[in-house]
Parts: C-alpha cells; structure tokens; sequence
C-alpha cells in the first residue's frame, strides 16, 4: 500500500505539472510583472532584488532564471518564473496527498481531493501564473506535515521551513500559531514549541534586519518596523459586515469554480465540445449520485484524526477572521489555507470513504470542478489574446477582484 500510494502521489504530481506548463496563463497578475521586471533589471544578485513583504521570492526567482538561461533556455523571467511556480504547485500537489494519506488512510479519497486541490480555480490559475504565494504555501505544507500526529517533533527543521514560506510571503506568519500547536501535540512537551518560536523569530528578525540594512543602509529599528510592516497604498482593512460577508462567501466560491461563460468567444473547436459534454455527462452523475444516497451521516474520527482536525480548524479558521476584514475581496489571498479547506473536507467525509456510492459522488465532483475550470479559466486565459480583445482582458478579469489603478494594470506581457 505504501508503495503504491508513493508511486500515486508521484505520478499525480508528474500529470499535474505537465498540465500546468501545457496551459500557462497569458493573463499575468500585476505581481508577476513588477517581480519579473525587478530580476531583468538585476545585473547580479543584489540588494534591489530585495522586497519587504516577499523576502527572497526576487532571489530564488532570479537564480531559477539565470539556471534555465545557463542551460540554453531563452526565455524571459516572467516565463521562468512561471515555470518555477508550475513545478512548485505540482509538488503542493504530492505533499497534500502525503497528508491526505496519513488524515485518512484512503487511497482514493486522498487522490480524489488532491486533484480536486490541484484543479480547483484559483489555485490552478496562480501556479501557472509568476507570483509568491504557491512557494510560500510549498513551505507551509512541508512544514504542516512535519507537525502532524505521531511523528518525531522537528522543531528546527519546521522553524526552517516556516520561516522559508514566511520569507517568500509575509501572510505565511498566520500559520505560527497551528505549527507552535502541532509540535506541542506531537509529545506534549512545551519546551519544543519554545524552541521552534525563538528560532523561527530569530532568523524572521534577523533576515529582515540584515536585507533591509543591505537593501537602504539604515539600522534604525524603528525604520526597520515600518518597512518590514508597509503595504500596498490601496491595501485596507474594513468593517463592513454585510459587504465583507459578501466577498468571503463570493471568495470562497471562486476558490474552487472560477471563469466565465462568454470566455470560449470564438475558442470553440472539437476539443471544448467534447469536454463540455464530458462535463454534463460528470455534472448529471454527481447530482444522481448525491440525490440517490442522501442520509444520516455518524461522524466518528480517531484521536489522531481529531488532532489533524484542531490543526485544521485552526489553521483556516485564522485566515477566515483575518481576511474577512483585511482585503476580503482578494480571492488569492484564501489560498493560504485552501489545503486546510481540502484537509477538512476529507475529514468530513470520513464516514462514507467505505462507501461506494457516495465515492463515485466525489469522484463525478472533482472532475465536474476540473473540467469546469479548464474550459471557462485555464483553456481561455492560456490562449494568445486577438489585438482587438486585448485592452480589455486584464488579470483582474479573471481571479484579481481588487479594484485598485495599481491592479488594473495587469495585461498581457511582451
């Protein structure tokens, strides 16, 4: 069994990168552009490839580039960085189903929900997009699966990865909490949660400190604070209830399903007509499926399950409270704790793994997701965009939600 779910994960990871790099987006988040340009501009490793909230995204995405032109790849760094975060996302892929496997003890509802992870909108549309949140979530994956139950606590080694995924992207820190926790649970010895907290806040500090004096040549702390703290101008926090409701609700959809409808305008071939009747086929299964075994469900999860459930709870839980205030509108920012969303949903459907019907429900789910994603999202957005079109198909169009001149600006790059 475990071999083969080794052999699964690994070959789900190698599918999901292919398709990644077959179907890249050439609608660019504005973040891709300005980091691309920032690693062009670079004549060699250096202080302006420094970055207050993305820490060392511009140097890993700058040494990646200069690899695959050292190797005869002549190809821009937006294009490298595009690969860079395909293989990444691919590889989030192969962890989540590690975690699935050890949640769950199942197969296929890990490879189920692991596809359903690697497909869904949002996340499919980033990882093959040249932004920093795929690396950052790498490293919070790797170091989710370091604190999970009954394994040997590693609290230096997940500070390392911790602080690597908060290095690549400063929303990352909202995840202290759960890994403190985790490593707590493994042995109930507080003093390796102490330990992970003063390393990880020490390279955090220390990291800062040493690129904001190289970056600028100042060591005021006070200084230090305030660009290590700053953010977009358009950036805000707000407290309208009902609105921000509305954008979590609207956000947590687009999570999963994303794109539009008039997307396939003149992009229909045999290809796309074949695929949307596999998707009817899908949809009508699932609903059949569903409606067919509706029942009362008994919810019954080991001890190590719950453990892998607080974890869970807390680690969404955290980003649900902070983004429903904090740019609520911003659906890519959720995904920072979609793998917690998949984990939980697994856990939920633990009571019918066994279950046969049920499963083939699942199954019809993911591909009705997948295939719904890559007609009206990944197929449309990875397409050359028509000259006349291309002033009005920007990033936002798509899974940027934000309003802000800064973030229309985003089209396709040359």
């Amino acid at each position: 069994m475990r071999a083969r779910s080794q052999l699964t994960a690994w070959l789900l990871c190698i599918a999901t990168a292919t398709i990644y790099l077959l179907f890249r987006t050439r609608v660019y988040y504005w973040d891709g552009l300005v980091f691309a340009q920032t690693i062009e501009d670079a004549a060699r490793l250096s202080p302006s490839l420094v970055h207050p909230n993305h820490l060392i995204y511009n140097f890993a995405g700058y040494l990646f580039y200069k690899l695959l032109r050292t190797l005869g790849a002549d190809i821009s760094a937006l294009t490298a960085l595009q690969i860079l975060n395909c293989l990444l996302g691919a590889l989030c892929a192969r962890i989540l189903f590690s975690i699935l496997m050890d949640a769950l003890h199942s197969f296929y509802f890990a490879t189920c929900l692991t596809l359903l992870f690697a497909f869904s909108a949002t996340w499919w549309k980033f990882s093959t997009d040249a932004d920093a949140y795929v690396p950052s979530v790498f490293f919070m994956l790797i170091s989710f699966y370091l604190v999970l139950p009954d394994r040997k606590p590693r609290p230096l080694l997940t500070a390392l990865t911790f602080f690597a995924g908060m290095a690549f992207h400063q929303l990352a820190v909202l995840m202290f909490p759960v890994l403190a926790l985790g490593i707590y649970l493994q042995n109930r010895r507080a003093l390796n949660a102490v330990y992970f907290s003063v390393v990880a806040t020490t390279l955090i500090v220390v990291a800062y400190a040493y690129l904001f004096y190289l970056a600028s040549g100042i060591s005021d702390p006070a200084k230090l604070l305030r660009w290590t703290a700053s953010y977009s101008p358009d950036a805000d926090t707000s407290f309208g209830l009902w609105s921000n409701l509305r954008y979590s609700v609207r956000g947590h959809i687009r999570l999963f399903l994303g794109g539009r409808f008039n997307a396939l305008q003149g992009l229909i071939n045999p290809l796309i007509v074949v695929l949307l009747i596999l998707l009817a086929v899908a949809l009508l299964v699932f609903i059949l499926n569903v409606v067919k075994n509706l029942r009362p469900i008994t919810f019954r999860l080991e001890t190590r399950q719950k453990t892998v459930l607080l974890l869970a709870v807390i680690w969404a839980g955290v980003y649900v409270v902070f983004l429903f205030f904090w740019l609520p509108q911003n659906t890519f920012y959720r995904l920072f704790y979609l793998p917690a969303l998949i984990l939980l949903l697994g856990l939920a459907l633990e009571p019918i793994k066994n279950a046969r019907p049920e499963s083939r429900a699942l199954a019809a789910f993911v591909i009705v997701v997948a295939l719904a994603n890559f007609i009206f999202l990944i197929y449309p957005t990875s397409r050359p965009v028509p000259h006349t079109a291309r002033k009005h198909q920007t990033a936002n169009s798509f899974v940027a939600e934000s309003n802000s001149p800064r973030r229309r600006c985003a089209r396709e790059f040359h």
